[in-house]
Order: structure tokens, then C-alpha cells, then sequence
């Protein structure tokens, strides 16, 4: 069965053409057919030759919508705002269409102090435009609340749900899995609930089944394809709304929870309220959908050209290493990514071959394990360059929290309330946890980082990343932080 953001997807890109082709032909026509623009009417003029000029500006169109966020799901969230960021992304689209044509003659006709009232103003080049926009404005937009009345049919009739999962068979669960029972157009379906009293209490619950413990959610999450879940006590203590969230935190879902109990984690978590009805989003991810693509294309770019500048410094890294005891010049290690998924990290060695013969431990400081030459790779971040391979692979970014080992992982998230929710993110080969904090000695330290990640986390944006990587530039420079 489809997913209805799948469908609706597709249904908006072939949407979004159409209207733009339809926009392009009608302003096409009154510009030269309709004789409204008295100095281009020319109807010996056909739409044949003009036809590669508007798939061009649809394609353009298309990616300026993307990079908008305008496709990513508005099934469940306000029509009006939806509206608006069609007339916004519509505008800057306008303007760039005004500065491609026009922006060189503009300023040479201002610069040549020409007056521009005849040309620009009851010139019939601009009206033209502003006709093209309003039509794209109007049909863009039309045809999406079509769609959407469309989906929203589907919806209603059973097709395309996202699967939910409600924790706690209390009170509070039982009216948000009826409510959404009786308006399927929200398009969630709860297919059941889960409870810690699973093994002594009914395996039915308001009509619905409970399937499991909080232990069991990984599993019933794969199994029923889930996309959310919803957490719903009538009573309970902060510490065990944390213990819930530690167990769902490193799965890529939608975490709900309701108003009632948001004071428990309010002023540490963001939360995105749900449109249509009374539930908060945690660990909402709130970098918008063109920032998340031009973040990886940065990565890519700043990647090569770091890689490329780096060499002369690799190699001589790589003679410093090998002169000092003839070890390996490079260590590999097994690391944990976004959502759990492991990876091997490549960094210079900077400790004795033996350095964990006694199994994994933190680096200390004034660690006795750490070489000369090590010190020096360590104090300069030199010995993290490899990992611009990572980067490359797409298994890191060049800024997000610091990649951990499975061990440690397993460790920490017993320990450190929300440390699994590191996995929210893409480890990155610099972050704000990095400039901001030494490495990692102890439990505490661990703790202080967190904090910084969860901040990188919630406030995730281009111009943060470049706040990050001017500060590990002089981070490099000073050695500050360094061990």
C-alpha cells in the first residue's frame, strides 16, 4: 500500500508543471495574441517557438520549489501557510527571473542617469512578467488544494495511513487512538498500543490491541512499519518519560507526545505542534528541506577542497608517524552514525600500537599511550583528516556531533538521560560540542558535550555550520580544547 507523503509528492511535482506550463501559455497569449500589450501583439507569432523557453523555466521553477520546501509533506499542517510559502517562493522566483533579464541593462541605464519610467514601468516587458507571476501564484496554488482535497479523500476512505503506535494504554491514550480513528483524513492509523503491563494485562485495549512492552518497540516498529508514536500517561514520573525516550530516541520516527505531560522535558526539547490536533513533536528536526541540501553539497565541496589542500600535511604526517616507532600510519575503527548505523572511521594514529590491549578506555590527560608526534596530531585536529573520506562516503558531515563507538554507546545511554539521541544526527568531523569542550575524560564530560550537541541539534543551520568551522579554524590554530 502507498504512503499518502509518497503520493502526494508526485502528485505536486506533476502538479506544480502543469500549472507552470499552463501560467506560461496564457502568459504567452496575452502578451502577443490578446492585444491588451499594444506594442508586442503580433499574432503571427506561435507557441511552438517559445515552448523550450517555459520547460526551462518549469525545470527552474521546480528546483526553486524544492530548495523552498515545497515539497516536503503539508498534508496535516495549514492550508493558509502552505499558501504563503507558495507566494513567497513564487516572489524571490520573479525577482530572479527580473535580474536575469533585466539586471545589466537595469544598472547600465543607471549608471547612464536614463530615465527608466518609459522602459520599465509602461514598458511592456515588466507587465508581462508580473502577469506570469500572479498566474503561477493562483495555479500553483489552486491545483494544490485540489490535491490535498484529493488526498485527503483518500485518506478518509483507508489508503496511504502513516502507522502509529500509542505508549501507555491509560485514559489519555485511549481518546487520542478514538479521536484518530474518527477522522482517518489525518491520515495516522493507530494499529495498536504499548504498555509495561503487557504480561498481566488484557491484550485489547479500547477496540485496539497491545502488542508489547517498551522493550518490544524496535521490533513492533520494523513489523508494522510505524512512523510515530504517541506518548500518552495519565500519570507518571519524569524519570519514566525518560526511560521511554531513551528507548525510541536512536529510531527514525516521530515522537508525540501530550500536552499534559510536555512540562516534563519542557526547556530542553524544541516542540512542533501538530497541526489539528493537541499533541507536541519532540526532536523535531527543524532545519529546513534546501539547508539539508545544500549542507551535503557543502560537505562534498569543502570536502575535495580541504582534501586537495591537505596532502602536502598527510604525507608529512604520514613520515612523522611511520619515523617515530615504524608502526601502522593510519587507525581504523568501527563508529556508530545517524540512526545506528555503523561505519569505520579513519583517523592517523597517534598512540602506541598497544594502546588498548586492555580493551577500549577514554583518553586521558597526559595519556602515556600517546606519542610525540601523536600530541602534535592531536593538538593541531591533523590526526581527524582522514575522516574527510567519511565525509565524502556520506557517512559523516563536516559538522554535526562527534562519531562514538558501539561500546562506549552502550555504556552511556544506561548512564546519560537523551545520549541515544546523539543518533538523531550525522556525526560530523567538527561540531559545536568539539570547539566548545576538550575531549572526552569521563562521565562528565560526556554529560557537558551532550548538551552542546542537543543545542547544535535544535538550532541546526547553515549559518551555525559556519560559526562551527570558523571556530575550529582557530581552534586548529590555538590548539585550544586539545588532548
Amino acid at each position: 500500500m502507498f504512503r499518502a507523503s509518497t503520493l502526494e509528492r508526485i502528485l505536486l511535482v506533476l502538479s506544480d508543471f502543469i500549472a507552470l506550463t499552463i501560467c506560461f501559455a496564457l502568459a504567452f497569449w496575452v502578451q502577443f495574441h490578446s492585444g491588451w500589450i499594444a506594442d508586442k501583439y503580433d499574432p503571427t507569432k506561435t507557441f511552438d517557438s517559445y515552448w523550450g523557453m517555459g520547460l526551462v523555466l518549469n525545470v527552474a521553477w521546480i528546483l526553486l520549489f524544492v530548495c523552498a520546501g515545497l515539497y516536503r509533506s503539508w498534508l496535516l499542517n495549514s492550508r493558509t501557510h502552505q499558501i504563503l510559502r507558495v507566494l513567497r517562493a513564487v516572489a524571490v522566483g520573479i525577482v530572479i527571473i527580473i535580474i536575469c533579464l533585466f539586471g545589466s541593462e537595469f544598472l547600465g541605464k543607471v549608471f547612464a542617469n536614463q530615465s527608466l519610467v518609459r522602459d520599465y514601468i509602461y514598458g511592456s516587458r515588466f507587465p508581462w512578467i508580473f502577469i506570469y507571476g500572479g498566474l503561477a501564484i493562483l495555479l500553483v496554488a489552486s491545483f494544490r488544494m485540489f490535491i490535498y482535497l484529493f488526498l485527503r479523500g483518500l485518506l478518509k476512505w483507508g489508503y496511504g495511513a502513516n502507522n502509529i503506535l500509542v505508549l501507555g494504554a491509560t485514559e489519555s491514550g485511549r481518546k487520542i487512538a478514538e479521536s484518530l480513528k474518527k477522522t482517518p483524513e489525518r491520515g495516522q492509523r493507530v494499529v495498536g498500543f504499548v504498555d509495561e503491563r503487557f504480561q498481566v494485562m488484557d491484550h485489547e485495549f479500547a477496540g485496539f490491541p497491545v502488542l508489547g512492552k517498551y522493550s518490544d518497540l524496535t521490533a513492533l516498529v520494523k513489523k508494522y512499519k510505524v512512523s510515530g508514536i504517541i506518548i500518552a500517561h495519565d500519570s507518571t514520573s519524569p524519570q519514566e518519560i525518560m526511560r521511554v525516550l531513551v528507548w525510541i530516541c536512536e529510531i527514525p520516527l516521530h515522537i508525540y507526545i501530550v500536552p499534559e505531560l510536555y512540562p516534563v522535558v519542557n526547556g530542553q526539547f524544541k516542540g512542533n505542534l501538530v497541526h489539528g490536533f493537541e499533541l507536541q513533536e519532540l526532536f523535531a528536526f527543524t532545519m529546513p528541506p534546501w539547508q539539508v541540501r545544500v549542507k551535503r553539497a557543502i560537505d562534498i565541496g569543502f570536502g575535495v577542497f580541504l582534501g586537495l589542500c591537505s596532502l602536502p600535511v598527510c604525507l608529512l604526517a604520514a613520515i612523522a608517524i611511520k619515523l617515530e616507532d615504524w608502526g601502522p600510519v593510519f587507525y581504523s575503527q568501527e563508529r556508530i552514525g545517524l540512526y545506528g548505523k555503523p561505519f569505520i572511521v579513519y583517523k592517523f594514529r597517534t598512540m602506541r600500537t598497544d594502546a588498548e590491549k586492555f580493551g577500549a578506555q577514554w583518553a586521558t590527560k597526559d595519556d602515556p599511550r600517546i606519542t610525540k608526534v601523536g600530541k602534535f596530531l592531536r593538538k593541531t585536529r591533523i590526526d581527524e583528516l582522514p575522516q574527510i573520506l567519511c565525509v565524502l562516503k556520506g557517512d559523516m558531515s563536516m559538522v554535526g556531533p562527534r562519531p562514538e563507538r558501539a561500546v562506549f554507546i552502550s555504556k552511556l545511554r544506561e548512564q546519560i538521560p537523551f545520549y541515544i539521541s546523539r543518533l538523531k544526527m550525522k556525526p560530523g568531523l567538527t561540531g559545536w560540542a568539539q570547539v566548545r569542550h576538550h575531549y572526552d575524560t569521563s562521565i562528565e564530560d560526556v554529560q557537558i558535550k551532550l548538551q552542546y550537541d542537543m543545542y547544535y541539534y535544535e538550532n541546526m543551520s547553515l549559518l551555525l555550520d559556519f560559526q562551527i568551522l570558523v571556530r575550529t579554524v582557530y581552534v586548529v590554530l590555538t590548539g585550544k580544547g586539545a588532548q
